[in-house]
């Protein structure tokens, strides 16, 4: 039965390892451009084609500005629309004092974009925003939130390396505790 621990401890190890490795650079993706709430529109680069995502940055436990504005994405040289997707399940990332959310994803070539801030916002954004509204009646201090891009990281990427943690240990836990009762 120690045949067990030779096998499970160092494949669940090894399958530990791969999916926090995996987690870590999904977190620590590259931010590709910043531009502060109250700035109406701002211009970025994509060096690289590919899906990226928009997000609110901002101070985490205060009233944030959701649901009070749309956002409108344009090739900056022809003025041409580039379509913003609502992603299905909305990522968050919270750090010690900030936290971000995705709002939005779209695909983008190598060129020169414009991200502009409307106050157009989306239905649903603006219902969700009246439970803020009911729970919180301090105003937004929009000088403490942002919007960023970044590459857009896969929502089931985040599931497979979730998996993969718990099952990592678990393998190296019955490795370890299974030669014990056999």
């Amino acid at each position: 039965m120690k045949q067990l621990w030779y096998l499970l401890v160092p494949l669940g190890a090894a399958i530990f390892i791969f999916s926090i490795r995996g987690t870590i650079r999904a977190v620590k993706a590259k931010l590709l451009y910043e531009q502060a709430y109250t700035e109406e529109s701002g211009s970025f680069t994509v060096t690289k084609p590919g899906i990226y995502g928009i997000w609110l940055n901002g101070k985490q436990f205060s009233k944030s500005p959701y649901g009070e504005f749309g956002l409108q994405l344009s090739i900056k040289e022809t003025g041409e629309m580039i379509p913003l997707n609502r992603p299905l399940m909305r990522t968050t990332v919270s750090g010690i004092g900030t936290a971000r959310m995705e709002l939005y994803t779209f695909h983008a070539d190598v060129g020169n974009y414009t991200l502009r801030r409307t106050e157009e916002a989306n239905l649903g954004d603006r219902l969700l925003s009246n439970v803020g509204k009911i729970v919180s009646s301090k105003p937004v201090d929009y000088e403490r939130f942002s919007f960023r891009v970044y590459p857009h990281g896969s929502v089931a990427l985040w599931v497979v390396h979730s998996f993969g943690s718990v099952l990592g240990i678990m393998l190296v836990m019955w490795g370890m505790l299974l030669p014990h009762y056999l």
